[in-house]
C-alpha cells in the first residue's frame, strides 16, 4: 500500500442552517413584509476558545429592524418554551436578550457567544414591521484542565508520514476526569481523545492504567482508500496489546492507523511530559 497521504480539505467551520426565508424573500428589499432571520453556526476561531465559544452569522431580511439574542441552559430553554409557547418566548428573548448591534435590514452580522459551559440553547429573534421571527441552535461547552505540555513520539511507520514527534498538551475533561485529550493534535480544534479505564497493566511501568483510544478520524486521506482513521490496537482488534497512562504522566499507545482496506501503520507511540 502506498504511503502517500493527501490532506483532507477540512472546513474549520461547521455550517448549519436552522431556518430560511422563502425563495422570494430578501431578494427584493422592497417586498419583505415581515422580519425573517437565518442562523449559521461556525467553529470559533482564534483568539476565541472553541471549547466554550461559538460563532454565529445572523442573516436578516430588509424588514428586520432589530435583532435580539439570548443564550441560556437548554433545560431552562425547554422549560420556557413549555410554559410560554414559541410566541411567548419570542417576546421573552426581546425583553431579556442582548440587542445585536448592526443587525438591521438585509445584512449578515457576525456574533460570538462566549463562555458557554454545558448544554446551551442560543435563540435569535428578528423584529420588524410588527412581526417577530425566531431561530435557535444548540451548543455544548466543556472546560479542560491541563495535565502537562510535552512531546508525542510516533511509531516508526507513522513517523514516515507525520514526522518523528510533535509538541502537544495533555488535558482531562473537568466534568469527566476519565476523558483525556491531546489538545489541537492535528491543528486547532482537532484533538485526539482517549479514556482511562479502571484496569491496570505493568507493561510500560508500575501503576499503569489501561486507556482506550476510540476510533477517530485524522485530517488525512490515503489516496483512493479514503479517510485515514486511528485507534488503539485492542479497539482496532489488530492485537491484544494494551495502552496505558502512568502515574508520572507518560502515555503509551499501541496505535493503529488504518483505512477501510486495511492497516496503514501501527506500533507503540508515547507521550513524554515536559513538566513531570
Amino acid at each position: 500500500m502506498k504511503k502517500y497521504i493527501y490532506g483532507l480539505f477540512f472546513a474549520l467551520i461547521s455550517v448549519a442552517m436552522f431556518t430560511a426565508c422563502s425563495a422570494d424573500e430578501g431578494t427584493d428589499e422592497g417586498n419583505d413584509g415581515s422580519a425573517r432571520v437565518t442562523l449559521y453556526q461556525y467553529v470559533a476561531s482564534a483568539p476565541n476558545d472553541p471549547d466554550v465559544d461559538t460563532q454565529l452569522r445572523i442573516a436578516t431580511n430588509s424588514a428586520t429592524q432589530e435583532v435580539y439574542l439570548l443564550a441560556e441552559k437548554t433545560e431552562n430553554y425547554n422549560a420556557h418554551i413549555k410554559e410560554m409557547g414559541e410566541d411567548g418566548y419570542k417576546n421573552y428573548v426581546v425583553e431579556k436578550g442582548q440587542k445585536v448591534e448592526g443587525a438591521t435590514g438585509a445584512a449578515n452580522t457576525d456574533y460570538t457567544v462566549k463562555n458557554l459551559i454545558g448544554d446551551n440553547t442560543i435563540t435569535v429573534v428578528a423584529k420588524g414591521n410588527g412581526s417577530l421571527s425566531l431561530v435557535s441552535t444548540d451548543f455544548t461547552g466543556y472546560t479542560w484542565t491541563t495535565v502537562s505540555a510535552g512531546t508525542y513520539y510516533f511509531s516508526k511507520g507513522a513517523a514516515e508520514s507525520f514526522g518523528e514527534s510533535k509538541a502537544t498538551t495533555l488535558q482531562y475533561k473537568d466534568d469527566d476526569p476519565t476523558t483525556y485529550r491531546f489538545k489541537d493534535f492535528w491543528g486547532i480544534g482537532k484533538h485526539v481523545t482517549f479514556s482511562v479505564t479502571d484496569d491496570t497493566t505493568s507493561k510500560y511501568g508500575d501503576g499503569g492504567k489501561v486507556i482506550i483510544v476510540p476510533a477517530q478520524t485524522t485530517p488525512f486521506t490515503l489516496g483512493s482508500n479514503g479517510a485515514l482513521f486511528m485507534a488503539d490496537a485492542i479497539t482496532n482488534k489488530l492485537a491484544n496489546m494494551p495502552s496505558a497512562i502512568l502515574p508520572n504522566g507518560k502515555v503509551y499507545i499501541a496505535m493503529v492507523y488504518y483505512v477501510k482496506a486495511g492497516t496503514f501503520a501501527s506500533g507503540v507511540e508515547r507521550f513524554v511530559p515536559s513538566t513531570k
